[in-house]
């Protein structure tokens, strides 16, 4: 090959996998499940009580207890990783035979990416700081990122993922739901959020799943995840 022909030949690279990167991304752009403004999720919630109010004082008192008697057990529960891995145990023995869980994995991740989006704004608009950044006796344990407190990521997310899995594995639903309410609750013992930021946390969690699950884009993946499956 001669020299002039190299510039050529790095440009036809650059330009093949440029559109193979393009297809990539129009074959894997993420169906709508959480449509922009279809929630207020400020005016749902509310604002969390103002530091040195005494509501949050009241919170704080309610960590420190929860701190002062938390079991080596309940340590190494709020220690997990919060992914859909953890609720798949739950499922019956075969129920994961029976759905295409790539397509589950898939969807899910995109839920919660949508999810994660219009919560993440909320945390910024509120920015309550964490109890372990205004009070030093608190010690946190597990994910204890110094971010914004309100409303608590944690609990809103266990909620879609046990809502999302409990439409395609109704059997399931009591224990998926349980094991969300335990994953919220976990943030408070845990240190790294106030009752306030779980409540409201499940509350919002709920209604996106309550959006969520009322998509027509939603209703073709779960047609997508089931398959042939009668």
């Amino acid at each position: 090959m001669t020299r002039r022909n190299i510039p050529l030949l790095a440009c036809l690279i650059v330009f093949t996998i440029g559109a193979a990167g393009a297809t990539h991304a129009q074959e894997h752009d993420a169906p709508v499940y959480l449509p922009a403004g279809s929630i207020d999720a400020a005016a749902l919630i509310g604002p969390p009580p103002e530091v040195g109010s005494q509501a949050l004082d009241q919170q704080m008192a309610i960590v420190l207890w929860l701190q002062e008697t938390r079991t080596p057990e309940q340590v190494a529960f709020v220690e997990e990783t919060l992914d859909q891995s953890r609720f798949i145990p739950l499922l019956a023995d075969d129920a994961m035979l029976s759905v295409d869980g790539i397509e589950l994995d898939r969807m899910i991740e995109d839920v919660i990416d949508q999810v994660r989006t219009d919560y993440d704004a909320l945390k910024e608009v509120f920015d309550l700081p964490r109890p372990f950044q205004i009070n030093d006796a608190v010690i946190p344990v597990g994910d204890a990122r110094p971010v914004a407190s309100y409303p608590s990521g944690h609990a809103i997310r266990a909620t879609v993922y046990a809502r999302v899995l409990a439409e395609i594995f109704p059997a399931s639903e009591a224990d998926l739901m349980d094991l969300a309410t335990r994953i919220s609750h976990g943030r408070v013992i845990a240190g790294v959020h106030y009752p306030i930021d779980v409540v409201s946390g499940q509350e919002l969690g709920n209604a996106y799943a309550d959006i969520i699950v009322a998509q027509p884009t939603f209703a073709d993946a779960v047609e997508r995840i089931q398959g042939d499956q009668p």
